[in-house]
């Protein structure tokens, strides 16, 4: 049991009572010499509890090494001077970082002092078996450090913060069995510094099965090497067209997440995979998506994934009976996420859903805007017509703040149809959000 629970810290959120206790414990495990050397720096965070006795040498238990966590989070806590943390992070940092620990994660956060990862040895043993890096910082010489001692990284959090990214080519190379690559990058980074990095990825493409990448491809093939790819997420900060030239073949993908991508590359995208896709996330405001953009991207869904199950699109009034052929086509889909667009017909987007769903689906999410306020009798049109058929999951996400009296309506009318089971289960959010498929974790 005590080796189960010390993998935990770093892993989930701690309450400050929690961190607190956390922080005593780790103070117990200071040497003499640590001690005395915060003493001679007029640090006195040993208290008597600290001097108690230890059952375990906790420190090498711990699997999941947070330096957020555990050097600033837990510090900060305890209301030390500033000018002296750095000499409490650096004799904490000795405590986990030596030949008698060995960690699976290791997070570094943006604003991480430095000179302190400087001063430690990278040649120890503790990061040999790291599993899973997620490195928020611009600092390379840590990442070359890394490179050399740690080869067996599943998971790679990186985001890229400039045009230096030869820590980072060097710690992807590095890995033999990497399947699982976030890289994340501001706006600005020039191309060759991207077309460095997607060189690095494609010699490890074999073996990655999820990416997300924060860029448009700059080499010509780059997704052909994906061959193994399941899950794919493309993050875009401008609507700019992509280049036709891009090659895709992407034959076991699952699933597929977008955000600001245009609908022409993603329609070639969708076509280029072989029926496998059972997830399809497309984040765009509908307005930036033409009538016809969307009309394409709705008929590549139906044509091409029929094994579909979640699904999240734009759709224009123009839309709506190639939406309807997508419910008919797609007969797995259980899970749907509709975006309010101001002009959207929903009385005839409602008697759709009621006509044309498949029995597979009973999870909606529906993200609405102030003016869907005077349109609950649409949405009631569903519940009445939904008899006989599997009870709903249901959350509304309101945009723009709906009224008191709005949102008690929409209450109300809901646990009319809970207290009928046709409704199983009803979440309100009042603020925008943009997660979406909670029920795929279920």
């Amino acid at each position: 049991m005590v080796p189960n629970l010390w993998k935990i810290p770093g892993r989930i959120p701690l309450t400050k009572k929690v961190n607190d206790i956390l922080f005593n414990v780790i103070l117990l495990h200071l040497s003499e010499e640590s001690r005395d050397t915060l003493k001679n720096q007029g640090i006195n965070i040993i208290t008597e509890t600290s001097q108690r006795p230890l059952l375990f040498n906790y420190i090498s238990l711990w699997k999941w090494l947070n330096l957020e966590l555990l050097l600033e989070t837990m510090i900060i806590s305890k209301n030390i001077e500033k000018s002296k943390m750095s000499i409490i992070r650096n004799e904490i940092l000795k405590l986990f970082i030596n030949r008698n620990t060995k960690f699976n994660y290791l997070y570094i956060p943006n604003d991480f002092d430095h000179q302190l990862l400087y001063d430690i040895s990278w040649a120890e043993s503790c990061f040999s078996e790291l599993e899973f890096f997620n490195y928020n910082n611009m600092n390379q010489n840590i990442l070359k450090e890394l490179a050399k001692v740690s080869k067996s990284i599943k998971k790679l959090i990186i985001h890229l913060i400039d045009d230096d990214i030869s820590g980072i080519v060097r710690l992807i190379e590095a890995q033999k069995n990497l399947s699982e690559v976030h890289i994340f990058c501001y706006p600005g980074l020039n191309y060759e510094s991207l077309k460095t990095v997607e060189k690095s990825l494609i010699k490890n493409a074999t073996s990655i099965q999820n990416l997300t990448m924060g860029w448009k491809p700059i080499i010509t093939k780059f997704l052909l090497y994906f061959v193994n790819l399941k899950s794919l997420v493309m993050k875009d900060n401008i609507m700019e067209n992509y280049p036709d030239w891009c090659q895709m073949s992407l034959p076991v993908l699952k699933a597929l997440r977008t955000y600001y991508i245009p609908a022409n590359f993603l329609v070639r995208l969708i076509e280029s995979t072989s029926g496998h896709l059972t997830t399809i996330s497309i984040f765009c405001e509908v307005i930036l998506y033409k009538g016809a953009d969307t009309g394409r991207l709705i008929q590549a869904i139906y044509q091409n994934c029929p094994n579909l199950r979640y699904l999240k699109t734009p759709i224009k009034n123009c839309n709506l009976p190639e939406f309807k052929r997508l419910l008919t086509n797609c007969q797995d889909l259980n899970g749907l996420i509709i975006i309010d667009e101001k002009r959207l017909n929903y009385e005839e987007l409602f008697n759709i859903l009621t006509e044309s769903s498949p029995k597979s689906l009973f999870k909606f999410k529906f993200i609405f805007n102030k003016k869907f306020g005077n349109k609950l009798t649409s949405l009631k049109s569903i519940f009445d017509n939904w008899k006989d058929r599997k009870p709903i999951l249901l959350q509304i996400d309101l945009v723009n703040c709906f009224t008191q009296q709005e949102e008690q309506e929409m209450k109300d009318i809901i646990e009319k149809y809970k207290a009928k089971e046709i409704i199983k289960r009803f979440d309100l959010n009042v603020v925008y959000d943009v997660e979406e498929f909670e029920w795929v974790q279920e």
